[in-house]
């Protein structure tokens, strides 16, 4: 607890990064009993075009306890970023970035950690109020806490329920919500992180199909 708090009064909520930047990447994680399969996708923008994967399956040491998650996934998330040959500008995170009791969730701890610039994007809330829910396609609405904004509540698809996005490191919050909204491209997650995702899934039902083979019963 006292490291995050310590971590989190590093963090910069300012651009540190090309503009437009030229690559994005998404990563994401898929659980295979005690381990993790951590994939990376990087992508062009705007064009959201593959240009490089990374994946890695490690052995996950620490148990999940909300509001830890750095601690669990964080070591993966920064050894496959260090894998890519690739120079990219923002990185997209499964994970919270201020959004978060002590404003260090994954995103920002792994941001800060590495240098990079990071974005956290998730599916289900963890930290913070709103006035209102996003009502259509594209529409965000402030996320806060404490009387400080620390994200954004983000209606990517109409079919869908709204993403939270929240800053993590090196990225202002205007920019947070911008970005994710240029990576958007038809799903409920921007792409990097939607192709991040699929390949976690895919490397893991590979792993578990080839270990129910007969060198394995």
């Amino acid at each position: 607890m006292q490291m995050q708090r310590e971590l989190a009064r590093a963090v910069r909520l300012e651009d540190a990064f090309a503009k437009p930047p030229q690559l994005v990447a998404g990563i994401d994680t898929a659980f295979l009993g005690d381990e993790a399969v951590t994939a990376c996708v990087v992508a062009n923008y705007p064009s959201m075009t593959e240009c490089e994967v990374q994946s890695l399956l490690s052995r996950l040491d620490s148990p999940y306890i909300p509001t830890f998650l750095a601690f669990r996934e964080g070591p993966a998330i920064e050894d496959v970023m260090e894998r890519l040959s690739a120079n990219v500008d923002v990185f997209l995170l499964n994970a919270q970035g201020i959004a978060h009791p002590r404003r260090c969730g994954c995103a920002t701890q792994v941001g800060v950690e590495t240098g990079k610039s990071t974005i956290g994007v998730t599916q289900n809330r963890l930290y913070g109020k709103s006035d209102r829910e996003p009502s259509v396609e594209g529409d965000a609405v402030a996320l806060t806490a404490d009387g400080e904004q620390v994200g954004w509540i983000l209606m990517s698809h109409a079919a869908s329920k709204p993403i939270y996005v929240s800053p993590g490191h090196l990225v202002s919050l205007s920019s947070s919500l911008d970005l994710v909204k240029g990576c958007l491209r038809g799903h409920r997650l921007p792409e990097p992180l939607q192709m991040a995702h699929a390949l976690a899934n895919r490397e893991r039902t590979r792993l578990s199909h080839e270990r129910s083979g007969p060198l394995f019963r």
